[in-house]
């Protein structure tokens, strides 16, 4: 027997969409917002079990059936989204972003698109605002959860599958528990660390009805802690850990309170509509708001955030009536298997085979080394949390320039390098990433960055230095009163000079980007210096302040790099900066020989 619609669980997937819009569109509106997808997880974890269980309990379930469905139901919109943003794709963005794009594009159309964002987590990897495709990793996990677990239902024994439900979402659970504080990322992609999420869902279809003053009261207490989610949780919690349980155990009791006074407020047309098209929204939401954002090149304020809501909606309509709903039931799957194999082809062109269309010099340009390989990341630099000695990171040679930073300061490293051809001194390194040389509580100073600079502070200790130069992304927030911790630290070692670097120029929207936008919108390569997308130089000034108010050498490397407001965009061909901070080989090699004499190296 088929199971009845509940149109409260449409309204449902209203308010999940909804947040998970609201909170990418107008950052800090709903600060929680994304855990509306954990309400998704519920909610498919819940109707497929449903599905499974009454198709075998009345003997008319068949494995090809139901993945026919899947199919009909998930892949018609995916493909349109899919081909969509590749060809959008191909127009906007820069060769490293077109090539991401392309193999995202390839793992979703393979139900794979969690593993490859897994995959491409790391420090240097491209920012997450600048991948379109970003949003399907919760989509591979449903469809990861589709391949395997009717599977289970159907080769288990009927009344095995509460117990398998059971067992299944406390282990995973538990290894959420276990990964989320040393492995973040592989808890948050990982099918085996959110499938609990879903088997939430379906220990539902398990659980006896209750009654109605039970149901009253589980709908209110799930309605809150849903709420609870979206206004108390930031990005920054750790997630998903304990924290996906509130939004999880929330959505647990009100698809339990059916026929409550909040479902039925759920089962109002206006919840419904929005329900309905709840799938190509999410599909359309992202890309529409990435690729706004790399067009404009700015971010997004609350009229443009507003701009992309309205034109996501109006082509989720679309795709819901002439794609969506038309093909769910009357088409044939082989041709939209064939559709979708033809979108992840045009992925894999985007990936492997096309370049964008930009002029030779601006491609030789923004493809010139970015000089991570001198970096010594994983001995010499230290990254998300990783640990690490710095014993083979200083060489023997005097005098001895000790750099001490976060991942700026390893971006100077090439231009050492290239000076010490000609000059004789020695480099220790010692910078961990996104950690300021700080021993002191700060903005920008965690529990494992103050563990890590007292270390460097007892490394200097024994190597002696004879210069130590401190170099960070240095910015208005930056006080006398958290340098200067470091500076005593410095003298108590015996550190007979001291410089702190200033910051580099920043570039909004990275160096990168910026000359292609300049060139898309001027027909011409970015000038040799410009101002136009350069930041105010008020962090320089603020630590020139605070370097005379400790009485240590000042170095400033905006004032090496720019002139009056115009900063330097290239050198000899290629770009200075790799992203929005951190600079090139040819951008460090000319700093550090700007500044040589001021090192004190002639």
């Amino acid at each position: 027997m088929k199971a009845a619609y509940r149109p409260d669980i449409d309204g449902l997937r209203a308010v999940a969409v909804s947040a998970v819009v609201l909170f990418h569109a107008f950052p800090g509106s709903l600060p929680g917002g994304f855990v509306g997808v954990d309400i998704f997880f519920v909610i498919s974890g819940y109707l497929i079990t449903g599905i499974v269980t009454s198709e075998l309990r009345d003997k008319t379930f068949s494995l090809a059936t139901f993945y026919q469905r899947r199919i009909r139901r998930i892949f018609p919109a995916l493909i349109v989204v899919l081909a969509a943003t590749v060809f959008v794709g191909l127009r906007l963005l820069l060769p490293n972003e077109l090539h991401s794009l392309g193999k995202n594009a390839v793992a979703s159309a393979l139900f794979a698109a969690n593993l490859m964002l897994l995959s491409e987590v790391n420090y240097f990897d491209i920012d997450a605002h600048l991948k379109p495709l970003l949003h399907l990793w919760s989509l591979g996990i449903e469809e990861q959860f589709y391949l395997v677990w009717p599977l289970i239902l159907w080769a288990l024994p009927r009344h095995r599958a509460p117990w398998a439900a059971s067992v299944g979402l406390v282990a995973s659970f538990a290894l959420n528990l276990a990964l989320v504080g040393g492995h973040p990322s592989a808890a948050f992609f990982l099918p085996f660390t959110r499938a609990w999420e879903l088997m939430a869902g379906a220990l539902l279809t398990f659980v006896p009805a209750p009654s109605k003053a039970v149901k009253e009261l589980a709908a209110v207490v799930g309605f809150v802690a849903i709420e609870a989610s979206f206004f108390l949780f930031t990005d920054k919690i750790t997630f998903p850990g304990w924290a996906a349980a509130l939004p999880v155990v929330g959505t647990f009791l009100l698809i339990m309170s059916e026929g409550a006074t909040v479902n039925r407020i759920l089962s109002l047309r206006p919840f419904v509509g929005i329900g309905l098209i709840s799938y190509s929204l999410y599909l359309w939401h992202w890309p529409v708001l990435v690729f706004l954002q790399v067009y404009l090149f700015r971010q997004l304020n609350d009229t443009l955030g507003l701009v992309a809501v309205v034109l996501a909606s109006i082509l989720s309509v679309v795709t819901y009536f002439t794609v969506e709903r038309p093909l769910r039931r009357q088409s044939r799957v082989v041709p939209i298997g064939a559709a979708m194999a033809a979108a992840g082809l045009f992925g894999l062109y985007a990936a492997l085979v096309k370049v964008p269309d930009l002029p030779s010099q601006l491609q030789a340009m923004i493809s010139a080394p970015d000089g991570v390989s001198a970096w010594r990341v994983h001995e010499c630099i230290l990254l998300d949390g990783e640990d690490g000695d710095f014993r083979n990171c200083s060489e023997s040679k005097r005098p001895l320039i000790a750099i001490w930073g976060d991942s700026t300061a390893s971006a100077l490293i090439p231009g050492f390098r290239k000076l010490q051809q000609d000059h004789e001194f020695g480099i220790a390194q010692l910078t961990v990433s996104s950690c300021h040389p700080l021993l002191v509580l700060a903005h920008s100073a965690s529990p494992y960055c103050l563990k890590k600079n007292a270390e460097i502070v007892r490394r200097i200790s024994e190597i002696k230095p004879d210069v130590v130069v401190l170099h960070a992304i240095w910015d208005v927030n930056d006080r006398t009163g958290t340098t200067k911790p470091t500076i005593d630290a410095l003298r108590v070692a015996g550190v007979p000079r001291i410089i702190i670097l200033g910051p580099v120029p920043v570039w909004r929207g990275g160096l990168p980007n910026a000359a292609v936008d300049y060139y898309r919108r001027n027909r011409q390569i970015i000038p040799e210096r410009t101002s136009q997308f350069v930041d105010s130089d008020a962090g320089d000034k603020v630590m020139s302040a605070i370097a005379a108010q400790l009485g240590v050498q000042y170095v400033s490397a905006r004032k090496a790099m720019c002139r009056g407001d115009e900063c330097l965009t290239q050198v000899n061909g290629s770009i200075t900066a790799r992203d929005i901070i951190h600079l090139t080989r040819a951008g460090s090699e000319f700093l550090i020989q700007q500044i040589a004499p001021q090192l004190g190296i002639e």
